[in-house]
């Protein structure tokens, strides 16, 4: 079983984990937090266990860093759903493995003999 959680990528001076934004996280949370090593341009990431992050930090970060940052949803190290935040307040989604995370969350219908039918379907269809 792979990684589940979030990866946050932000830049700042100061460590992430300083942002008051993360205050409210209790400390024993706080304590399993990975910090990766700081990468050029003062970009920082941050490894968060599922169940610690919420959407309303990544505004509170991007406040609080003056510069843009993202958070990637992480399922089993299988795929990721990355939201993007400008200090504009222009907001940004997209799947990583595509392909993976459609077929969680498209259902095939159970009456299906040949599936390619169906996809070829799909795909003949989306405007």
């Amino acid at each position: 079983m792979g990684f589940s959680g979030h990866l946050v990528f932000a830049r700042s001076r100061r460590p992430l984990l300083q942002a008051p934004v993360f205050e409210s996280i209790d400390q024993e949370l706080k304590d399993t937090v990975h910090a990766w090593r700081p990468r050029p341009g003062g970009w920082q990431t941050l490894q968060f266990d599922h169940g610690l992050w919420e959407d309303d930090y990544l505004s509170a970060l991007v406040e609080w860093t003056g510069t843009p940052a993202c958070v990637a949803d992480v399922s089993d190290s299988d795929l990721a759903l990355v939201t993007g935040l400008g200090t504009n307040g222009q907001r940004w989604q997209a799947w990583l493995d595509l392909d993976n995370a459609a077929a969680l969350l498209v259902e095939e219908p159970e009456d299906l003999d040949d599936v390619s039918l169906w996809v070829a379907h799909r795909s003949s269809t989306k405007p």
